[in-house]
């Protein structure tokens, strides 16, 4: 078979080599870093570029914290069955006091299913409205 130029055989085929694993990457959050007027019910998400292992979603390593240095309490959901969307998400258990920063954070402790962790916090703010 002939090679296409300019292309690693195995990017062509898809093939990913034994013994390389791809980092566990963030792809996207919600409320995006930096907003503001969310709601205080809101329920945070995160998107990941790939399948992720679900115990290693808790309350450790998708954290909530409040402008007082504590975690907000809450429930962390991963669902391990979805084949196209890896989102996990942060649903407090009470309302968030309005007006009020908040900063959300995933640790490296959240693992892919190649047992691949992120490779360091990922840390981003949001402010609620009224």
């Amino acid at each position: 078979m002939p090679a296409m130029s300019g292309c690693a055989p195995d990017r062509v085929l898809g093939i990913i080599p034994a013994g390389v694993f791809y980092p566990v990457k963030i792809s996207l959050v919600s409320p995006a870093n930096g907003a503001v007027n969310v709601p205080t019910n809101v329920v945070v998400k995160a998107s990941f570029n790939e399948a992720l292992n679900s115990l290693s979603f808790n309350r450790s390593t998708f954290l909530l914290i409040g402008p007082d240095g504590r975690k907000v309490p809450g429930k962390v959901y991963y669902n391990p069955n979805s084949l196209t969307n890896y989102i996990a998400t942060f649903t407090p258990l009470v309302p968030l006091r309005p007006n009020t920063e908040y900063t959300a954070e995933l640790t490296t402790g959240i693992m892919g299913n190649l047992k691949q962790h992120l490779k360091k916090n990922y840390i981003w703010r949001f402010t609620t409205g009224n």
